[in-house]
């Protein structure tokens, strides 16, 4: 007999069974006996209420409100420790931070991310975020509980640092020149290879010359093992140490696609490159005979036509945005090279191709060394060759030999936004950069004074901050720029401009290691005189210290720049843009606190277009650029032809800017837009490279928008060399140029550099890192008494550790211990012994020094989830922490949503914050315990378990079976 009746009677029974043991919005959860609050009941967590909507809470961040309002939160359970309260409040702001960060990301990869309205709301959400990570982490920091405690950071046993500082590295590998097999003959190594190796040993004067002749080997096989065993037996025989080797590298899987599938099909062959085996005490340097120019390009490449997909997981369709390649190449003017295995798209004349690393946003200028090296200024919003910036966009000035390889990377440190436009390569290898600087960019001088008592001498050290004339609005753009030594050390940085935006867009060294930086200023700057213009042009003199001796201001009722300086003798030369005009200043600086001038010279309109550089060479000024002006310098006799639209040129006039009868200027082009050209000068000849989707004379048009370089005598007009070739979707784009007059050679055909192999980078943090002198971080410890931990101009890795350990009253210990796998060093902290313990906490907004060192914030001890006095812990509540339980948040406040990878890494950070909160609050509910994120152990021992709960509900759904029927 089947009984009916309505079985939602016994279903309401058992829900209201749960609800009054499990806890829900309307009955407060059960705790266990194991509650640090001694209470049986808990208010319930808003997490198990559904939560307000994101919607609704981007609404009301956006509308002002805030992001931490303890007391808008409602407890529905009276009497309730506050520890909940507080805990519900982080949450919800928290949550809220991460809402927004969703909502910024559903904007920047949904369909018309580039609207207007969506840039807008985007700018919105930026700024609030930024407010509420204020917000949280200093309620984080303020806020006091009773029966546990919170940390921002992680708790560990162990913190390494993840940024590593150079160790001597010996090893050097070229690139790969041949595949098959090490005893097959070496296409590169056919011909005239001739080069000399000077080794100069460590206590000696005179470097030993090793010449290498392959053609002494007669008529063995050029092959990988012959060539080295060859050059091997010249080392040996001159008594050296150092070795070469063949690195193989194995073949990878050759693949095709079927019916959209990958199928292996084969392996590829083998590929062979050179291997230098070094000796510390013996430095390397090589040297060819030259060949022709060398001419480096930093490109893009890559299709840059959006596309519009459908997101399944969205179920609408949006923009997708192409992500291109940032790369350098290298080619040589006399076409002698040959391709390499993985050379893609090669062209005849390219020696090098290297993909940079994702990082590298922009590249404005790239300067060619003494050496034959390649100096790149990038704009990189991320990790760069292991070094982490601390703001949003940082400036990295990378040195690359003239083999591509990277020789160092120095980053700017700037705590918010910095962008490099100028580079310069002084003769005694020296480098200056300068640009835009947005946030703190503070510098620190150290002096160290020496004086004697009786028989002994002692030294102090002062530290002075220079926190440049930026004026008082801290929030636009001022002009900086960096001198490095020829090692690559920081010697100075100064930070200059108006009230208003500033930037710099030039910079030269005078013969006596002056530099000289010239801009452009919305303001007046110190030691200048304003104008009627928007933007006047600026000019401001360094002496070699970084002393400033002279600031010129110009302008017209127009906007007005320079663009390009170069110094020869005792004039400066500056090339700029007045009132769109092309216009030449010669200034006497004779006196270089008074800079008189002495000419100037307008060229003629430019047209819609730009000044690339500028160049003084026997007797004659150059300058060039793109313009879309068919007579520039009146379009005289001395010109040749403009091919429409716009074209790149380069104009000369004698340096007095008087006689005009050597006025010259050549074009070229073709009849499509050649934009953005980039321009460098050597001896009189002009070097070209852009991007062309038109005809060129004299060329080959190959995909949808090809790169071209050129050279042209510029007083005779004649092109001298060419090039133009494709990558990848058919789009490449040049970026800058540098150029070596004679720097290729046969070295380049073998992979290996031109001049000294450096086996060892600086190990100043300063160098090393993005921390700059001045940076800090604090020591905490369980009082709460805090101790500040300076960065400083010669800080290594050894010191900082002694420093720490000092500081820490040696309850750390602080040691320094090489990379795994890699010619590096890291930091690591550890607890002294079993008691101690210490909070490693950021420094001040903008000079944090843990990010850049690759630290973060937590408590350093022992046991990480022992239940002890917290390391914040205030001394009025120490004696009743010690039955805390202290918690880590894991949560970076050092995030941003100012791109796709900064927003993921902000939403995964707020994740992990969140999910400790909600580990607080089962301890709390449930005591020691629960501490598994999973609840395993509140599911094991409280009375009002889940798994309790399960199994009376089969149970109650087996008697309803039963009593149905199984209906």
């Amino acid at each position: 007999m089947t009984l009916s009746f309505d079985t939602s009677l016994l279903t309401s029974y058992f829900n209201s069974k749960v609800r009054a043991s499990a806890g829900t919005s309307n009955t407060p959860a059960p705790t266990t006996a194991t509650s640090p609050t001694g209470t049986t009941r808990a208010p319930t967590a808003p997490w198990e209420k559904g939560g307000t909507p994101d919607d609704t809470l981007v609404k009301n961040i956006l509308a002002g409100k805030s992001f931490i309002r303890e007391s808008a939160v409602t407890l529905d359970l009276a009497g309730a420790s506050a520890d909940y309260k507080k805990l519900y409040t982080l949450y919800t702001g928290l949550n809220s931070l991460r809402a927004v960060a969703a909502k910024a990301q559903s904007i920047m990869t949904g369909a018309n991310a580039d609207s207007i309205t969506n840039k807008t709301e985007l700018n919105s959400l930026r700024r609030r975020f930024d407010s509420g990570l204020t917000e949280v982490s200093g309620y984080v920091k303020d806020a006091e509980y009773e029966h546990l405690d919170l940390i921002q950071g992680a708790i560990t046993d162990k913190l390494k640092s993840t940024v590593g500082v150079p160790r001597t590295n010996t090893t050097y590998l070229a690139k790969d020149i041949h595949s098959g097999t090490a005893t097959s003959e070496v296409e590169a190594l056919k011909g005239a290879v001739v080069f000399d190796i000077a080794v100069k040993k460590t206590g000696t004067a005179t470097p030993i010359n090793v010449h290498i002749d392959l053609s002494e080997m007669g008529g063995d096989t050029r092959s990988m093992s012959n060539v080295v065993t060859y050059i091997n037996g010249k080392l040996k025989e001159a008594g050296l140490s150092t070795k070469f080797a063949v690195q193989r590298t194995p073949g990878t899987d050759k693949t095709v696609e079927t019916n959209g599938k990958t199928v292996k099909v084969g392996t590829n062959p083998d590929t062979f490159s050179l291997k230098i085996q070094g000796d510390s005490t013996e430095a390397l340097s090589f040297t060819a005979a030259s060949t022709g120019d060398s001419v480096f390009v930093v490109q893009k490449t890559g299709d840059t036509d959006k596309t519009t997909k459908y997101n399944k997981e969205t179920k609408k369709f949006e923009t997708v945005t192409p992500k291109q390649t940032t790369g350098l190449v290298k080619f040589n003017t006399d076409g002698d090279t040959v391709s390499a295995p993985g050379d893609t798209f090669w062209t005849a004349g390219r020696s090098v191709q290297n993909d940079l690393e994702g990082s590298i946003k922009t590249v404005h200028q790239s300067v060619s060394g003494p050496d034959g090296s390649v100096y790149v200024l990038a704009d990189v919003d991320g990790t760069v060759d292991g070094q982490t910036i601390k703001g949003t966009q940082d400036v990295a000035l990378i040195k690359y030999d003239s083999a591509g390889h990277v020789v160092y990377t120095r980053t700017l440190g700037a705590a918010d936004t910095a962008t490099g436009y100028a580079l310069s390569v002084g003769s005694d290898g020296k480098v200056a950069i300068a640009g835009s600087v947005t946030g703190t960019l503070s510098t620190v001088t150290t002096k160290t004074s020496t004086y004697t008592v009786g028989d002994k001498t002692f030294s102090t050290t002062s530290t002075t901050e220079d926190t440049g004339t930026s004026g008082t609005n801290k929030t636009v753009a001022d002009s900086f720029v960096t001198v490095f030594d020829a090692a690559g050390q920081e010697m100075w940085t100064k930070r200059f401009g108006s009230n208003e935006d500033d930037t710099a867009l030039a910079v030269s060294f005078g013969a006596d290691g002056s530099v000289q930086v010239a801009g452009k200023t919305r303001g007046v700057m110190q030691g200048g005189v304003g104008s009627a213009g928007g933007f006047d042009a600026y000019v401001r003199s360094f002496d070699p210290t970084g002393k400033v001796t002279a600031t010129v201001q110009y302008g017209t009722s127009g906007t007005d720049q320079a663009n390009a300086v170069a110094v020869d003798g005792n004039t400066l030369y500056v090339a700029g843009v007045e009132d769109s005009n092309i216009v030449l200043r010669a200034y006497d600086i004779t006196n270089p606190a008074k800079p008189t001038l002495s000419g100037t010279r307008t060229l003629g309109g430019i047209g819609g277009g730009q000044i690339g550089a500028i160049d003084v060479y026997n007797g004659k000024v150059y300058v060039g650029g793109s313009t879309g002006n068919d007579s520039i310098l009146g379009g005289g006799s001395g010109s040749t032809a403009f091919h429409g639209h716009s074209d790149g040129f380069a104009a000369t006039v004698s340096t007095d800017f008087n006689s005009t009868a050597g006025d010259k200027v050549v074009y070229y082009g073709g009849a499509g837009e050649e934009k953005n050209v980039r321009v460098q000068f050597t001896d009189g000849k002009v070097y070209f490279a852009g991007q062309t989707e038109g005809e060129i004379a004299g060329t080959t048009k190959i995909g949808e928008a090809d790169a071209y370089i050129a050279r042209m005598d510029v007083d005779s007009g004649t092109l001298e060399w060419s090039q133009r070739y494709s990558g990848k979707d058919g789009e490449v784009d040049p970026q800058s140029i540098a150029v070596t007059s004679g720097g290729a050679s046969v070295l380049d055909k073998l992979g290996l550099p031109k001049g000294s192999i450096e086996y060892k980078d600086s190990t100043l943090l300063t160098s090393a890192t993005s921390a700059r002198a001045g940076d800090s971080f604090y020591l905490r410890d369980s009082s709460g008494s805090q101790k500040k931990i300076l960065i400083e101009a010669n800080e290594t890795l050894d010191t900082l550790a002694k420093k720490i350990q000092r500081a820490a009253g040696f309850k750390l210990k602080v040691s320094v211990a090489k990379v795994a796998g890699k010619p590096e060093s890291q930091l690591i902290i550890e607890p002294q012994n079993k008691s101690s313990q210490m909070e490693i906490v950021k420094g001040p907004a903008g000079k944090d020094a843990l990010e850049g060192l690759g630290l973060t914030e937590g408590l350093v001890r022992s046991e990480p989830d022992k239940p002890s006095a917290s390391a914040s812990a205030s001394a009025s509540k120490k004696a009743a922490a010690d039955t805390e339980k202290l918690f880590g948040l894991k949560f970076n406040a050092d995030v941003n949503l100012n791109s796709e990878e900064s927003i993921a890494a902000a939403i995964k950070t707020l994740d992990d914050a969140l999910k400790n909160v909600r580990s607080a609050y089962r301890y709390l509910r449930y005591g020691e315990d629960t501490t598994s994120s999973d609840d395993s152990k509140k599911k094991a021992t409280s009375s009002g378990s889940t798994a309790y709960w399960n199994a009376q509900a089969s149970n109650y759904s087996a008697a309803l079976s039963r009593l149905t029927g199984g209906a």
